[in-house]
């Protein structure tokens, strides 16, 4: 992407959340699962709207035995910044309840949540819910993020069901 587009997108990103930083790394978590077995999450990084690589993470849920989207994401979340290398913002993949586990867990770090389907974020800022408008580039970068950090998911999912 243009270096200037990058950086005017950072500021609005700022403003549309309400942040003290501009917005340029972005950490989304995202839980997979089938019929509550083999639990996975993935965290992949956007810096400056494009992905790190060598940032991507997966995990295979230690914890939990049943399904527990909110509990798995903690998890998750706990582990990948269990060396302090924090984003700029983190974003989730689900809604409300999402955001709330997370928020219980990450206090220096703005965190939002965007529900599939309906393509409502959840932040501090919109704690009711915002639909996002699809055609910004707020919203092509977050549903960028969110969808691959989903795919990145189901592929590690998909590799765990293969060894079983």
């Amino acid at each position: 992407p243009e270096i200037k587009k990058v950086d005017e997108l950072a500021k609005q990103m700022q403003l549309f959340f309400d942040t003290q930083n501009e917005i340029n790394v972005i950490d989304c978590f995202d839980v997979s699962h089938f019929q509550s077995q083999d639990i996975v999450g993935s965290c992949v990084r956007y810096n400056q709207g494009i992905p790190e690589k060598n940032k991507l993470r997966r995990f295979k849920i230690r914890s939990l035995k049943k399904q527990n989207d909110y509990a798995a994401l903690q998890e998750i979340v706990q582990r990948r910044y269990k060396e302090n290398d924090y984003p700029d913002m983190i974003l989730i993949d689900g809604g409300k309840g999402q955001l709330s586990a997370i928020e219980s867990i990450i206090k220096n770090t703005p965190i939002i949540s965007l529900a599939k389907k309906e393509e409502i974020i959840f932040s501090k800022k919109h704690p009711n819910g915002y639909k996002l408008n699809l055609h910004s580039e707020i919203g092509n970068l977050l549903i960028s993020l969110r969808d691959y950090a989903h795919h990145f998911a189901i592929q590690y999912h998909r590799l765990r069901r293969k060894k079983l």
